[in-house]
């Protein structure tokens, strides 16, 4: 995992939480609960942005609300549809709620709430869509504990209640729900019975046999998600009763290990991410999260009692590439060079790797050429063979410093400017491939000597 950027996204007088995130016809969208209190008031509503430059910037499209306090903001989409879900925390009795949902089929007009059928008062919590169908595992409590149920709808709306995936004084709640792309779904299921230990839940279509794995882990809040064949999961860590981070963990043979800490905290009043991968990379994601860790710019409002949205830029990639050949600098410009001869001695190549130890963002992947470059002006060539298996295409991301010039088995895909200093996957080239053995070569004019190298790694495209 490799985190490109943590922006806060609000900063002001309210009390900004429980969040939600989706992709939905090239923009981003965040949703989260807005109100004056972590609870107690009857006045929270949920107000959505929307990013059309990747979450850099956002702009308000919809504030709305139940009748009562709309909490836990949740946003997924069926493809044509983006839903908003969530529920009314209503005062007149203990747990009475009330679950409902908004939706657009253009992210900017929106319906008005409207409450679920066929829920009872059940808390559907983190609904998802796949394969023509809605699916959600809801929860309700109950005297003495509480009921997790697995819940099917083909509309989003009317909901069927079809069996009980836990109950009891352990207190089941919140699950949080993904699915892979042949199928199989993964739960991670919150419980607040001393210990708060979750349970992982992993069940196969017909999603009628579900086996449970207790995490060794005191987690709430939480949020599950595959990149690819591994789950993911994130929350509230209790590293003791009284400190918590916002943790992210791999699950690796059954356990949970920790792989990063996002800013939160110190006080309690975080977490409740928002996971939404990008459509265009199973491997890029934007995760939203809520958190105190940072006063408002109003000295004023309490900062403990006044969290904010968080926006997190994160990378599950297949490792750069690290192996290469690498040129002398050569007299010509770009426009004259032709796709390279790794065995032309008279390039004078030599061997150079990625860095796999990394200090900071910018050394990870990094080819870093700039001491054989010596700040002198000309072209230096990157050539790598990768062996792929039966797949005949794939996405190049590419960042570099200098201007360059691509070729994929001698054929050129692609020739563009760089930035500097060179930053991972700015560029992605869609490219042609074969079964067995691939070769990438790389021209990048030295820019006058300020070049220092390149980013490269390959991802390889399933077609079903």
């Amino acid at each position: 995992m490799n985190i490109k950027s943590i922006r806060r996204i609000t900063n002001d007088a309210n009390h900004n939480a429980f969040t939600g995130a989706s992709w939905f016809k090239g923009a981003l969208y965040v949703a989260f609960r807005q109100g004056d209190a972590h609870i107690g008031d009857d006045q929270g509503r949920t107000v959505i942005l929307r990013s059309r430059d990747r979450g850099v910037h956002f702009d308000t499209v919809a504030v709305l609300r139940g009748t009562y306090d709309t909490r836990d903001a949740r946003l997924y989409s069926n493809g044509d549809r983006l839903f908003v879900t969530g529920f009314e925390d209503d005062p007149s009795g203990c747990h009475a709620y009330h679950h409902g949902a908004a939706w657009t089929d253009n992210g900017l007009n929106w319906s008005p709430w409207t409450r679920y059928t066929g829920t009872d008062t059940f808390i559907l919590w983190c609904p998802r869509f796949f394969r023509g169908r809605h699916y959600c595992a809801g929860y309700k409590i109950c005297p003495g504990g509480s009921i997790v149920c697995w819940f099917e709808s083909r509309d989003g709306l009317d909901w069927k209640n079809l069996r009980v995936l836990r109950e009891g004084s352990d207190t089941p709640n919140e699950c949080a729900l993904d699915f892979k792309p042949n199928g199989d779904a993964a739960i991670l299921m919150r419980r607040d019975y001393k210990s708060q230990k979750p349970l992982l839940l992993q069940a196969q279509p017909p999603y009628e046999r579900w086996t449970e794995t207790e995490l060794d882990i005191p987690l709430v809040g939480p949020a599950l998600w595959f990149v690819k064949d591994d789950i993911w999961i994130a929350g509230r860590w209790f590293l003791r009763a009284d400190i918590a981070h916002l943790g992210v963990f791999k699950i690796k043979a059954g356990r949970a290990v920790l792989q990063l800490v996002l800013p939160s905290g110190p006080a309690f009043d975080f977490s409740y991410m928002g996971v939404a991968r990008d459509p265009d990379s199973p491997c890029h994601f934007a995760l939203s999260y809520y958190s105190n860790h940072v006063a408002p710019d109003d000295p004023a409002v309490s900062q403990w009692d006044h969290p904010d949205i968080y926006l997190v830029d994160a990378y599950f990639f297949p490792p750069f590439i690290e192996e290469w050949k690498v040129s002398e600098v050569q007299p010509f410009c770009l426009p004259e060079t032709a796709c390279p001869d790794p065995t032309d001695g008279r390039l004078q190549w030599c061997k150079m790797t990625s860095f796999r130890e990394q200090t900071s963002h910018g050394d990870l992947g990094f080819v870093d050429a700039h001491e054989r470059i010596a700040k002198r002006t000309g072209v230096m060539y990157f050539v790598t063979d990768l062996e792929v298996g039966p797949c005949d295409r794939g996405n190049l991301y590419l960042g570099n410093d200098g201007p360059i010039r691509v070729w994929v088995n001698g054929k050129q895909v692609f020739e563009g400017p760089g930035d500097n200093p060179a930053l991972p996957d700015t560029t992605r080239i869609s490219v042609d491939l074969k079964h067995g053995r691939n070769r990438l070569a790389v021209a990048l004019d030295t820019h006058d000597g300020r070049a220092w190298g390149i980013f490269a790694r390959l991802e390889l495209v399933q077609i079903e």
